[in-house]
Formats: structure tokens, sequence, C-alpha cells
């Protein structure tokens, strides 16, 4: 019980640092020095938003849970266009969101992962759908490697090794300058890797730190913390999934060496920080959602077959672009393409890579509906809201 209530003070704490101390007036900055991170909301998982002078990157996508809540940040935000994603490591809690983000109508001029990983082959990366559904090429990354940018600088540091019994220390640590400031992003990195940065010397104090693996007890050194000292440092996580989120230990060391500290969970949008003249400030998102539309329903799955049927019952045409349905069995999504369109009193087929023949749309994978299992498929708008169940 103790326990308990000492992490619900914790979270509490979080929020009220955000909501007063963090809190200001979004401030103002030369385009091509811009230094922004938006980190959405999407759990105990990982998805930002990074704005590196005139370029926009999203560090990890999240689970294919969280979907809904990326896709309503990426419409809020106007993002249609990213000039790169990172995966910092293949757990699903980080690389999940890919399939639907792959599908997506965004452009997406680069893909970036680590150079190491233990838990997938090669074949299996989550990153090499890529390939096969963008026809891009992936660029993989470690410790040592520039990305030169127009206002700005994005640095790997890490991985400096390939860890063969730890996907999270495998993962990407990305330092992002401009003049304005600069952002450390850990991925799950937990000490072992640490303690390999710390020897390389590599690791600098910075303004806004992106804590490893979702404040954990494993990740987050003493060492580390007083090295890098942040200002301000952001935590992605949800307590009520990982109720040892955020340690107690972490906090207690980062607010310890100085560093404000700002939460996911705090608001349903996620978190905005922005760094100017070397210090950053923290604010709350939320969106602003379009009224719903209605009439537009699952009308029939056909697991043997693969094939899902969606009707327009209403009576206004649908502009489906962006819009999914997912699996609840396997946790597979389909993204409607932009364009995609469906007049009232008319119907449109989804079949799969499995299905005797092909219906008007294909979902790009084989055997996604279960047929001795139950399975649900649902669809999403745009935003993430439920529309229909069957």
């Amino acid at each position: 019980m103790k326990t308990k209530k000492m992490l619900r003070m914790t979270a509490l704490a979080l929020c009220l640092c955000l909501a007063t101390g963090c809190a200001a007036e979004p401030m103002a900055a030369d385009p091509g020095e811009r230094l922004e991170l938006l980190s959405i909301n999407v759990g105990k998982a990982d998805c930002h938003l990074l704005y590196l002078g005139d370029e926009v990157y999203l560090i990890d996508a999240g689970t294919w849970q969280s979907w809904g809540a990326v896709s309503a940040a990426l419409r809020a935000n106007g993002i249609d266009h990213l000039d790169g994603v990172f995966l910092t490591h293949t757990d699903k809690d980080h690389a999940g969101g890919l399939p639907a983000l792959i599908q997506a109508p965004v452009k997406v001029d680069a893909w970036y992962a680590s150079a190491y990983f233990c838990e997938v082959t090669a074949e299996e990366h989550p990153m090499n759908l890529v390939t096969r559904l963008r026809g891009q090429e992936v660029t993989y990354l470690k410790a040592g490697d520039t990305l030169p940018q127009g206002g700005g600088r994005l640095t790997v540091l890490g991985p400096t090794q390939y860890f063969a019994d730890k996907e999270n220390n495998n993962s990407l640590v990305l330092l992002a300058e401009t003049a304005e400031g600069s952002i450390l992003l850990t991925g799950d990195m937990e000490i072992p890797a640490e303690e390999l940065l710390l020897r390389a010397g590599t690791l600098q104090p910075v303004t806004v730190l992106k804590v490893g693996h979702h404040a954990e007890g494993d990740a987050t050194s003493e060492a580390f913390a007083r090295t890098v000292r942040p200002r301000l440092a952001v935590i992605s996580t949800n307590s009520e999934e990982e109720p040892d989120t955020p340690s107690s230990r972490v906090v207690k060391l980062l607010k310890a060496v100085g560093a404000r500290l700002a939460s996911t969970q705090s608001a349903a949008g996620g978190v905005r920080v922005t760094v100017r003249g070397g210090d950053a400030q923290a604010a709350l998102e939320s969106w602003s959602f379009p009224e719903a539309v209605t009439g537009v329903e699952i009308a029939d799955l056909d697991t043997g077959s693969e094939l899902l049927t969606l009707r327009n019952g209403g009576a206004e045409t649908v502009d489906l672009g962006g819009w999914f349905i997912t699996s609840s069995r396997g946790g597979e999504t389909f993204v409607f393409p932009a364009g995609q369109t469906l007049a009232p009193g008319q119907s449109l087929t989804v079949s799969t890579l499995s299905s005797p023949s092909r219906g008007d749309l294909q979902w790009p994978e084989e055997k996604v509906w279960a047929n001795k299992k139950q399975d649900t498929a649902t669809l999403y708008d745009a935003w993430g809201r439920q529309m229909s169940e069957r």
C-alpha cells in the first residue's frame, strides 16, 4: 500500500510541476534554429515529434493500440510530411505503430534505425516494411554518425556496441542541437549502455533529456544524471500500465541535479517542450477534434475469405483518408489511403494477401483474421475515434 501511495504522489507531483513550474507562454524562435519536442501521450510507450530547424522528425511510433493518438497528433499539427522517421529499437512499444505509419497518407523522406538489434532477424526488422511497401531503404545508424541539418545538427551517440542479451541497450541515442540548446533522446537505454557513453566521453550537459526506459529503475544512473544535468526532463509513460514508472529513485535523482520534470501522461495529447536561449519550457497539449462523421460501419467480416466490407449508410460522401481498421487478435492495422471516399449507400471491400480474390482495397499482410478464435474488427476515423466494430 505504501508503494502504491508513493507512486500516486509521484505522478501527482509531476502533473503539478508541469502545470505550474514548467508551463509558460510559447517562446518565439528563429525558424532556422527552432528546437522543439512534442512527446505524444501513447501510454507506456514512446512517440515524439522533433522539430529541428526547418525539419520535422518522428522518433519511434508507439504501439499499434496507440496509433489513433499518433494519427491525431499528426493531423492536429498539420503534418503530412516528415523529413525522417527514427526507430530507436525494435520493442513493440516503440515499433508497434510502424505498419500503420507506413500505410498512412504521410510522406516520409528517410527511415533510420539502430544498426544493432538482438530480438529479430534482419528480415523481420520492423523497418523492412518500408522497403517492401514504399520502395525506400533504411539507413542503419550507430555511434559517431552525424546527420547535418539546415538549422542544427543531429548526432548519434549510441549504441556504441552490440548487446546480444538486451535490446533496450541497442537503442539509438540521439543528440539534437541548434543555437537555442540541445535535446538528448535516449530510447530505452539502460545503465550498462549509459556507462559505455560515460566512458566514451561523448555526453555533455543538455537542455532537455528524454528520460530512458520510461523512467524505470534500471536506467538513469547517478553518474549519467550528473553528467547530462538537464534543465528539463521528459518522461514518456503511464503509471497505470506500468506502476513502477516513474521510479521514485529516478525522479529524486533528476530533481537533485536541478531538472524540472514533465510527463506525457499529464495531458491527453502529451507535452510540448520548446527550447529557447539555453532553457526549456513545457506546455500541456490537447487537440480540438472536428465533428465526427456518422453512417460508415463495418457491414460484414468473412474471416474465411479474409474479406471485410464497409458500408456508408449516411447521407453524405465520407473522406476515408487516414481512417484505419485493426484486428483485435493480432493487432494488424490497415490505413485507408488519401483520397479514398465512400458515397452514400455505397460499399467497399478490403481483402488481404491471403484472400482468394482481390477486393476494392488490399491489406498488405497475410492471414490477418483468426478463424478458430475470436477476432474483432474495429474501424476508427483519422482522429482515432472508434466508429464501428464487428
